[in-house]
Order: structure tokens, then C-alpha cells, then sequence
């Protein structure tokens, strides 16, 4: 098979077995581990109750008596800082809204992190063999001047039988304390966050594949697609928490427990008006305190690598930036296409440089595989005379065919090293293009108006085919050499000219549903390598390649 043929066939290969590898398997990786953390397989934790030994909440109606003295209206109150606003109900002291001041999700809305009509942290109380869900509870409060602490408490402030305190801080991140006392016996709290997160793009046909559910616990990470979580929502019990999260295309709400973790167990769910992710978080002990605290730290904000680090237990894993692998390529990525986009506005142009700057990185490779190529082609006559020598001792003729290519400085398989190089570069772009926050809504010209989602007309992909063609076209045989070769010879060209056809519909069909700036970095790529080997051939047209 000659190396046009075999370079093509890698291609295909190459790409397959790379999305396969780091799109496709670690996904369903997750759902394998999704399905290994259900309750019947749940391991007994030394201090805590199993999951089958939680009370089922209810929700009763409470009594001063039993919680305190409890408020006699609700009220609505708001915290805000530069990056976000919360607002908050007193009936249940939950968090009803959670703008982003810096991100809009059309003309005249910003982004919510909150579904509509809904509202996260609800917290029951478990006591006894009985348990107290308080969403429906009129909580007392208590709001600083500042604007940015308010108090919840069921009783007196100076000693409430049930306090929710939360806090924000400069960024993304609200601290939530919550204490129970004065109780007969106290075994636990539940937080509940199923309402889960909302949308925050007004194009969601690919949130099956890019929401996830995140769990943090026992140094390990669990990771589960939604689409899989609509089949199987994961539930079981840990021994050290660290953190859970829900993660839209490009936002997060992600709860992290502060030392100590007392949290033992955890349920996902689907919120029905949604069809998004949501989950609660239970902190159970079978053995009454007289007393309970526990503190958490809840991240709303950007799924942003950077930012999320800064909030310690690896939370930058939330953000996306494919097999663990390979997620520094991913960040040198991001930082080099951010670094260019502090000069140049337009993500397109940097986009075009990029590509611009590894084709100049890879024009050694390049060139050497151009000049083995066309080295290839020059010792054919030999080639072809060898073949006709040999072809009933294989073996001679390979050894033969290969002390050829050696003397000649020929090598069959030179054109597949660029390409090779090239996938870890185009995986990490893929991530980084698809996830990043800055790609969000970033145009370039005309229909292009979001780089981050699929070209709306596939003018970038069927471009991106013709170059595919041009390229292979330009290394085909000349008619002349074609009336030299054999029939056998003759019957591989026909099938190299066919693959010229066939290889670039089948990427056209691969890109279609890709991110619209990873095709255009990958079409202009494409047009560089076209007018660098227009030059390599006519500069080295009728020379000596030896």
C-alpha cells in the first residue's frame, strides 16, 4: 500500500481512536463508576450510620416549642458583591437566585444560576428516629450592614435552636454554616440542592454531553455525564468528603465541605422541569449530639480552572480539560490563546495565529515529510523493477525495498509524524475551545457568532474538505508516471485516488458537530500546509533528493 493511502487510513484512525480514548471512554468510565456507588453496594463506615439507617424527611409542620421561636411573616433579601447577587427567601432561608453580573444570558438577562420558581440549600434536621424538613419554616434573620452576611435563626439570636449563616466573599464563593442545638438529641442535618443548576445558554441541543455531576470523596473523583444520569442517578456513602458539584456547559454550583467533613452520604436527581442535574448531601451519625455544626463553602460562579483552584481539593477538575494527562497541554493552550487575545479582540484572528505559529513549529517535520514524499515518488521506476524481481519472494522484496528507501533517504510512513504530533495539540484544543469561558459567545465574522458550538452552516467544514482534496491532488503521480506502472500498481493508485475522495467526506461528517473555531483552526491549518507545499514542490521540482 503506498504512503498517500496508509497516511490517510492512519488519519482516520488516529482520530477515531483518539476521541474514543479521551471523549468517549472516559465518559463511559463514569457511568461504570456511576453504577459501582449505588446503596446495596455501599461500604459500612466505622462512626456513621449506613444510608438504609437515615430517617425518610418529612415535611411536618414545627412548633416554638420543638425549633424555637419561628417568624411570623417571609421576606426577601439579597447579598451582593462585584461578581454575583443572592437572594435569598427567609421561609426555609434558601437561596432563591444567583446572578453573575458579568455574564448575561441574552440582551436583557444575566445568568442565573438558580432554575426558575426554585430555590437550593433547604436543610432538614434528623433527631431521634424522626427527622424535620424546615423549607417551609419561617426563619428570624439578621442582616450586617455591609451587605454581605445575613443570619438565619429559628429562636433567640443569642441562643438559636437553629442557625443558617451565610457569607459572601469577594469572588464566586459563599460560606454557609449551619448549627443545631437545643434539641433532645440531634443526629445529623440534610442539604438540599436538587433543584440543581440552571441554563445559562439559550442553546442547550448538547447539554446530554456537557453537564456533569461531580463527587469528590475518598481521594477519588466520580465524574457522570447527564446523559447517563438520566438512566441511573448515582446514590451511596463515603468516608471523607470533599466536595460535590453540578456543571453546565460553562458554570458551576459546587459544595465544599470545611474541615472536618462530617457529611456521610449523597443522592443525585433530575430536576423534571429542567431535565438538569441536582443532588443533596446528608450528615447522619447514629449516635445523638447534644449538638451539631457543620461549615461549607458553595462556589457559584464560572467552571474556570483558575478560579476554581484557588478554592483548594482539586476543584479545577470541575473545569474542562479532557484526560488528566493531558490537562497541561490543555492549560498551556488556554493561557497562550488568552495571552493573544489580550492583544488581538477577535478569538477567530487568534485562532488563525495559532495555527499560523504550529504550522512554523512544524514546518521541520513537515518539510521532511514533503521531501521523503516526493523522494518516494522519484525511486518508484526502482521500486516498481524490484517488485517485478521479487514477486514471488516476499520476504527478499521487502529487504530489498528497504535498503531502497535507506540509500534513497526515503521513508514510506515520514507523512504520519506530523499528523501524530498534531492530536494531542487538536484533542486539548477541542476541550479548551468547547468549555472555555472565553470562548463563550466569541465570534469571528458573519454567521460565525459563537466559535464554541458547531459551524450553523458547515461553510467551515465543506472548506475545509476542498483544501483536504487540493492537498491530495497535488501529490498525486503524473499522468506520465502512471502509464509506467503495472497493473497492480495501477490498481493501488486507483484506490489512493479514490481515498483522495472518500477521506475528506468522512472528516466533513466528523468536524460538522464540532466546535466552529476548532474547524477553523483546523481548515486554516489545512491552507497553510496547501501553500507550504505548493513552495516545497516547486522549489524542489527536478532536483536531487539524495
Amino acid at each position: 500500500m503506498d504512503k498517500r493511502t496508509i497516511t490517510a487510513l492512519l488519519m482516520m484512525l488516529v482520530l477515531y481512536l483518539a476521541f474514543d480514548t479521551f471523549v468517549w471512554k472516559p465518559q463511559r468510565q463514569a457511568a461504570m463508576q456511576a453504577n459501582m456507588i449505588q446503596p446495596q453496594e455501599t461500604p459500612t463506615i466505622a462512626d456513621s450510620s449506613d444510608v438504609s439507617e437515615i430517617p425518610p424527611v418529612t415535611s411536618i409542620a414545627t412548633s416554638d416549642t420543638l425549633l424555637g421561636k419561628v417568624a411570623s411573616t417571609t421576606s426577601k433579601l439579597s447579598l451582593e458583591n462585584e461578581h454575583i447577587k443572592v437572594q435569598f427567601d427567609s421561609k426555609g432561608a434558601m437561596i432563591t437566585s444567583i446572578e453573575l453580573k458579568n455574564f448575561k444570558y441574552n440582551e436583557s438577562k444575566l445568568v442565573d444560576l438558580i432554575p426558575e420558581a426554585t430555590s437550593i440549600a433547604g436543610t432538614s434536621v434528623y433527631y431521634g428516629s424522626n427527622s424535620t424538613d424546615l423549607s417551609n419554616t419561617a426563619f428570624n434573620y439578621e442582616q450586617d450592614a455591609a451587605g454581605k452576611s445575613v443570619t438565619f435563626y429559628l429562636g433567640e439570636l443569642a441562643n438559636p435552636t437553629i442557625l443558617k449563616r451565610y457569607v459572601l466573599d469577594d469572588r464566586f464563593g459563599i460560606s454557609l454554616d449551619v448549627e443545631v442545638q437545643n434539641l433532645p438529641s440531634i443526629n445529623g442535618i440534610r442539604l438540599d440542592f436538587e433543584a440543581g443548576i440552571a441554563d445559562s445558554e439559550e442553546n442547550t441541543k448538547s447539554k446530554n454531553q456537557d453537564y456533569r455531576f461531580f463527587l469528590n470523596a475518598d481521594n477519588n473523583i466520580l465524574k457522570v455525564p447527564l446523559s447517563k444520569l438520566r438512566k441511573n442517578q448515582p446514590q451511596g456513602s463515603f468516608g471523607s468528603f470533599a466536595w460535590m458539584a453540578v456543571r453546565s456547559k460553562y458554570f458551576t454550583l459546587a459544595l465544599r465541605e470545611i474541615e472536618p467533613p462530617l457529611s456521610r452520604s449523597f443522592n443525585t436527581v433530575i430536576n423534571p422541569d429542567t431535565a438538569n442535574p441536582g443532588f443533596s448531601l446528608d450528615s447522619f451519625n447514629r449516635s445523638s449530639k447534644q449538638s451539631w455544626k457543620q461549615s461549607f463553602v458553595l462556589y457559584a460562579g464560572p467552571a474556570d480552572s483558575a478560579i476554581l483552584k484557588d478554592y483548594g481539593r482539586q476543584m479545577e477538575n470541575i473545569a474542562e480539560r479532557g484526560a488528566n494527562w493531558l490537562r497541561w497541554l490543555g492549560n498551556i493552550m488556554a493561557w497562550f490563546l488568552n495571552w493573544l487575545h489580550g492583544y488581538i479582540s477577535n478569538y477567530g484572528v487568534v485562532l488563525i495565529i495559532l495555527a499560523l505559529v504550529l504550522k512554523i513549529v512544524l514546518h521541520p517535520l513537515t518539510h521532511k515529510s514533503l521531501t521523503s514524499s516526493m523522494k518516494m515518488q522519484k525511486i518508484q521506476p526502482q521500486l516498481q523493477v524490484l517488485q517485478k524481481k521479487y514477486k514471488d519472494d516476499p520476504k527478499t522484496l521487502q529487504l530489498e525495498m528497504s535498503k531502497l528507501y535507506k540509500e534513497a533517504g526515503a521513508n514510506p510512513l515520514s507523512g504520519c509524524l506530523p499528523l501524530l504530533l498534531q492530536m494531542p495539540i487538536f484533542i486539548s484544543l477541542y476541550n479548551v475551545l468547547r468549555y472555555s469561558l472565553d470562548m463563550r459567545n466569541a465570534g469571528f465574522v458573519l454567521w460565525l457568532t459563537d466559535l464554541s458550538e458547531p459551524d450553523p452552516y458547515l461553510i467551515l467544514p465543506i472548506i475545509m474538505g476542498v483544501f483536504m482534496i487540493i492537498q491530495s491532488l497535488m501529490m498525486q503521480p503524473k499522468k506520465a508516471n502512471l502509464d509506467e506502472m503495472d497493473e497492480k500498481q495501477k490498481a493501488m493508485q486507483s484506490s489512493q485516488k479514490m481515498m483522495t475522495w472518500m477521506m475528506p467526506i468522512m472528516m466533513f461528517f466528523i468536524f460538522r458537530n464540532m466546535p466552529a473555531g476548532l474547524v477553523l483552526y483546523w481548515t486554516t491549518f489545512n491552507i497553510f500546509s496547501v501553500i507550504q507545499q505548493y513552495y516545497l514542490m516547486k522549489h524542489y521540482k527536478n532536483k536531487d533528493f539524495a
